[in-house]
């Protein structure tokens, strides 16, 4: 078996000895010594509520809205103007309708009870006939002269008038409000109710 030859070494080392009793050659690392800790512990910090002053500091926010322009109101035409003058005809009171009967057509009424027709109803259709044509006028009609049985053998009933034509009436005609409205379109309709009265009479007549 070969023998393993020892490596030629040329030159010198300064830094290499063979005297191991010196300590070799080190590095030297400088460690920082690591920081104390302190021995008292840590309490969790209770979160502090903002007074009023912080939250005053604070900007507030704000949202504006946009401002409104007022349209300039328009002016009533001359038509408008006109209308507004004219009384209101829509607003209707309802008033009480009275009629008498005629003397002479109580005369009449008994020859039809004498037939076997009774007075009462012929006064009633007459009374419906005249309330569904009677039409009411801005005008005052005084009450007639004419003769006429009690009131208890008349006619009555009602009807819803413009409340403003009431009223002028009244302001003319009875300022101290002494009557009733009845009263101001008795004029009117006492004469319509006369009329329709002869005429159911003369139906009557007819046909018994």
């Amino acid at each position: 078996m070969p023998r393993k030859k020892k490596t030629a070494i040329h030159g010198t080392d300064t830094a290499y000895t063979s005297d191991f009793s010196q300590p070799l050659p080190t590095n030297k690392i400088e460690q920082t010594p690591a920081p104390k800790l302190d021995p008292t512990p840590i309490t969790p910090q209770k979160a502090v509520p903002k007074t009023a002053t912080q939250k005053a500091e604070q900007p507030a926010k704000t949202t504006e809205k946009p401002k409104l322009v007022a349209k300039p109101a328009r002016m009533p035409t001359a038509d408008k103007q006109v209308r507004k003058a004219k009384p209101d005809l829509s607003d209707k009171r309802e008033i009480a309708l009275a009629a008498a009967v005629k003397v002479e057509q109580h005369d009449k009424l008994v020859a039809l009870e004498a037939k076997g027709i009774s007075a009462k109803d012929a006064i009633t259709i007459a009374g419906r006939r005249a309330v569904e044509q009677f039409v009411p006028k801005p005008d005052f009609v005084e009450k007639s002269d004419d003769e006429r049985m009690p009131m208890r053998q008349g006619y009555k009933s009602t009807k819803r008038v413009p409340a403003a034509m009431l009223d002028a009436l009244r302001d003319k005609h009875d300022p101290l409000r002494l009557s009733s409205d009845s009263a101001m379109m008795r004029g009117q309709f006492e004469p319509l109710f006369w009329s329709c009265l002869d005429a159911v009479i003369e139906e009557l007549n007819n046909r018994f």
